[in-house]
């Protein structure tokens, strides 16, 4: 029979006692001479483990899992163990200051000097079992957080090398390479010139996608000249019925992750109808804290070709690694809108 939640937390409560006592009077083995040791020793060990050790452990837990979120360790090493060192120490020894001021308060007869004579073998005790929580702690959390890393880190190659083999298969599926090869059998009987140039446009698109297998980020400028080839192939096909319209003032020099821009662009080119009843707008600017926003009305196709769907599951994984900002989609009847943030070069 599982027990109620106040049980519980009483239980843990004279278990977290039993370990600070056990704690601090085995320190203390090695702090106090042996013909020292008495039941009042014991006793005020046990007293001064869980005055002073209790809310020190638990006060010392908030700090390092409020500058965890804060200062992470993988990230801000040095100024991590700055603050950290800072932190514990002012609180460590506000709790000592604060339990050592009551004790004095409520002891009569008592003064300055001679309590601390009698408190100093106590308060060595103290301070190592701090010391030793504190190393023992951060080390416990920094290899804790190194396995996270790397498994997380593992989870990303894995999407990136699922997002570039799902990009180059969409490109190079068959119906893409009959649509374009349709497009240029025609463009060579009615205009050489733009067949010489489509074939370029198509070239520099798979040899983008080549060169960009292994990177992890790329400046906004590359990726931009690679989505202005892949529309153009694909304005070849739709002709005005396909607009697409990119605002100037873009920060060139900031970096994303590549393929993505063309990814929404060729997501919102699948997923809506394009003729010239219904001509598909897409709308590529920048938006607020230099992020790429792409926009397109919605104009759903009825019968969708099937797809795993999990492009944008790993473009937003692969977002949330790099950057502190997030992928956002917003949804209604008139449009369908991309927020990518970039990162400083």
């Amino acid at each position: 029979m599982a027990l109620n939640k106040p049980y519980r937390q009483i239980l843990t409560l004279f278990r977290d006692f039993g370990i600070l006592i056990l704690i601090g009077n085995s320190l203390s083995i090695f702090m106090v001479p042996k013909g020292l040791w008495s039941m009042e020793i014991i006793l005020r060990n046990c007293m001064f483990s869980i005055l002073f050790g209790y809310p020190s452990w638990k006060g010392m837990g908030y700090i390092v899992a409020l500058l965890e979120r804060k200062i992470p360790w993988l990230k801000y090493p040095i100024k991590r163990l700055v603050y950290q060192i800072l932190g514990l120490t002012i609180f460590s020894g506000l709790i000592i200051f604060v339990g050592f001021a009551i004790w004095i308060q409520l002891t009569e007869g008592l003064d300055f000097r001679s309590a601390i004579e009698f408190i100093s073998p106590s308060l060595k005790v103290v301070y190592i079992f701090l010391f030793l929580a504190m190393v023992l702690g951060n080390a416990v959390l920094f290899f804790r957080n190194w396995r996270e890393a790397t498994i997380q880190q593992e989870e990303l190659k894995r999407a990136h090398l699922a997002l570039q083999y799902q990009s180059l298969r969409d490109q190079v599926r068959p119906h893409f390479l009959f649509n374009s090869l349709s497009s240029l059998v025609t463009l060579i009987n009615t205009d050489s010139e733009k067949a010489t140039r489509f074939v370029h446009k198509l070239s520099d698109v798979y040899r983008y996608l080549l060169e960009q297998r292994e990177n992890e980020l790329v400046p906004l400028e590359a990726e931009m000249k690679f989505l202005e080839d892949y529309i153009y192939l694909q304005k070849i096909r739709f002709g005005e019925n396909l607009r697409v319209n990119i605002s100037p003032g873009m920060n060139l020099k900031r970096m994303l992750i590549p393929l993505s821009l063309q990814m929404i662009v060729e997501n919102a080119i699948k997923h809506n109808e394009i003729s010239a009843e219904h001509p598909l707008n897409i709308d590529i600017y920048s938006g607020e804290n230099e992020q790429v926003v792409i926009r397109n009305n919605m104009q759903k196709k009825e019968i969708l070709e099937k797809t795993p769907g999990t492009g944008i599951e790993n473009l937003r994984k692969r977002i949330a690694f790099f950057s502190a900002g997030s992928l956002l989609i917003e949804e209604n009847t008139d449009f369908f809108t991309v927020t990518i943030p970039t990162i400083p070069s």
